[in-house]
């Protein structure tokens, strides 16, 4: 199972506020100089001290903000040997028949993943030590994929040989076809262009996937008649909160003991 988190995206959002308030504490230490060399009478003390302040008030958020940040994240459900099957046994990868889809397929739901191959309940790939004979609409085997997400979007794409159910949840999201082609020679099949391209709803909490496999080729060997299930998608994640780092903390202690001996030195003055 490849069930991988992955918070990209909000944490590019903070590494942006932290370039911004970078550069605000840029411009303020500049001003802040300036007020100090305005002349023997200092007139801009109290600028300065001003300056000073919302520098700190700067640094404090900006740790708070960084080291707190909730991602926004993606699990991966991708076909690999060890996921759940109805036969008893768990799924083991496959050698792909050279007419069907490629191992490796590109992640509808982040097209940098690229971890999915081919699986069968037993070595019935290109080649394998096991044949699967024909069974015609009555299922072979059912390979599950279990998962918890947050609420957002399946993003699914999945082949196999000869076709097959797709169900989430026992609710079926596609349903096999029995033409014969070469696999089913439509969505779901095995080919590129047999692709089933799935996109649902889902709702916070648990979730299982069902892929019930069908055999309808007549071939009599695996060199012939293979027989698999290749796919690959995301569902969105649980957000993540991150804890602060010990430079984070102290930097934070620091910067409130800086104001409150800013506050008592100007106190004295």
């Amino acid at each position: 199972m490849d069930h991988t988190y992955r918070p990209e995206i909000y944490v590019l959002r903070s590494e942006r506020w932290k370039q911004y308030i970078t550069e605000s504490l840029a411009k303020k230490l500049q001003i802040s100089h300036t007020s100090h060399n305005l002349g023997p009478d200092r007139p801009g003390m109290l600028e300065a001290g001003n300056t000073h302040m919302r520098i700190w008030k700067l640094v404090i958020w900006a740790q708070l903000f960084g080291s707190g940040i909730a991602s926004a994240d993606l699990i991966y459900l991708n076909s690999q040997a060890g996921l759940a099957t109805s036969a008893g046994v768990t799924a083991v990868a496959i050698s792909p028949h050279p007419s069907w889809q490629p191992n490796h397929p590109a992640n509808p739901g982040d097209p940098t993943n690229n971890s999915a191959v081919w699986i069968s309940y037993a070595d019935t790939g290109y080649g394998g030590s096991t044949f699967q004979p024909y069974g015609g609409s009555k299922p072979v085997v059912t390979i599950y994929d279990t998962f918890q997400s947050d609420p957002g979007t399946l993003h699914l794409n999945v082949w196999a040989d000869d076709t097959a159910d797709v169900l989430l949840d026992g609710a079926y999201l596609y349903h096999a076809v029995f033409t014969q082609s070469i696999c089913s020679g439509q969505p779901i099949g095995c080919r590129p262009d047999d692709v089933g391209v799935i996109d649902a709803p889902l709702s916070a909490g648990n979730h299982t996937l069902e892929f019930v496999l069908y055999q309808v080729g007549t071939g009599t060997n695996t060199y012939d008649n293979p027989f698999g299930l290749l796919f690959s998608g995301t569902a969105p994640a649980d957000p993540v909160i991150t804890n602060p780092e010990p430079t984070s903390i102290l930097l934070l202690g620091a910067a409130i003991v800086a104001c409150a001996v800013r506050r008592k030195n100007r106190t004295a003055h």
